[in-house]
């Protein structure tokens, strides 16, 4: 997919447009390196799943939901499962009062009928002012779109960026908060302040997240819901499909089903 993305990337580059609509001809595996583009980009799948990598975190974006990219923002991003569903990406010029930072967005039914027209556009062109009309509700309807919980904030302190890389290499693992601090050779005290003040999240709320979205990835490449429950620490099914639905929306059948 590389030369496919790099002559994606030029097209974007490119256009003066300020709203550029894409959608793949077909089901497609995705992988970039990390790059930026001078526009933001607002895009939402139909199946597969995405994931969004900056030095700040990790996104994971599902069908049903939107991901934002605000201009001038490094990302790689990779896909689970072949992905469908379509990409919009706007001038700097409009994204001045969109979110500063990666976000994983409600999809609203407004939200989706605005894009769908816009991407009718090329063939039956809008008068300037409608235009400017819709692309403003647009922009309306991204900034006020609610914030899902598919993210995961990276530290930058050396001592805890090793607790989230021991953890996700084995995100089922239970280790406990005394453990954690010798690790770190910090106090339980330290460990919990600073923690939660350059993530947002306490320990285990940062694993909870981190198994949601292991979850998710194992599911879209086709393990079965009781691999995927055991996989990510759970113990009992049913208690891993209330999780994955809270936090995901559906349960892990409902979205395997969406794979397919």
């Amino acid at each position: 997919m590389a030369k496919d993305n790099n002559s994606l990337r030029e097209t974007v580059e490119r256009s003066r447009d300020q709203v550029l609509f894409w959608r793949p001809a077909s089901p497609i595996s995705w992988s970039t390196d990390e790059h930026s583009h001078s526009k933001g980009q607002l895009f939402s799948l139909q199946s597969g799943l995405a994931i969004l990598e900056t030095a700040a975190g990790v996104w994971m974006l599902p069908p049903g939901r939107c991901g934002w990219i605000p201009p001038g923002c490094r990302h790689s991003m990779r896909s689970c499962g072949n992905i469908s569903g379509w990409s919009i990406y706007l001038a700097r010029s409009l994204c001045g009062s969109l979110p500063a930072q990666p976000a994983i967005l409600s999809l609203s039914s407004l939200l989706g009928e605005i894009v769908f027209r816009i991407s009718e556009w090329k063939q039956d062109s809008p008068t300037p002012e409608f235009r400017q009309h819709l692309l403003t509700v647009l922009c309306d309807e991204i900034q006020n779109a609610k914030r899902q919980p598919l993210h995961l904030p990276m530290p930058s302190d050396p001592r805890l960026r090793r607790v989230v890389e021991e953890m996700s290499k084995e995100p089922q693992n239970n280790r406990n908060l005394n453990a954690w601090a010798r690790f770190t050779g910090m106090s339980k005290r330290s460990l919990l302040r600073n923690f939660h003040h350059e993530t947002g999240m306490t320990l285990g709320q940062w694993r909870h997240h981190l198994r949601m979205l292991v979850a998710l990835e194992n599911l879209s490449d086709g393990a079965s819901v009781t691999e995927t429950c055991f996989a990510v620490g759970y113990s009992s099914v049913s208690a891993f499909i209330k999780a994955f639905r809270l936090v995901v929306g559906m349960t892990p059948r409902a979205y395997s089903r969406i794979q397919q």
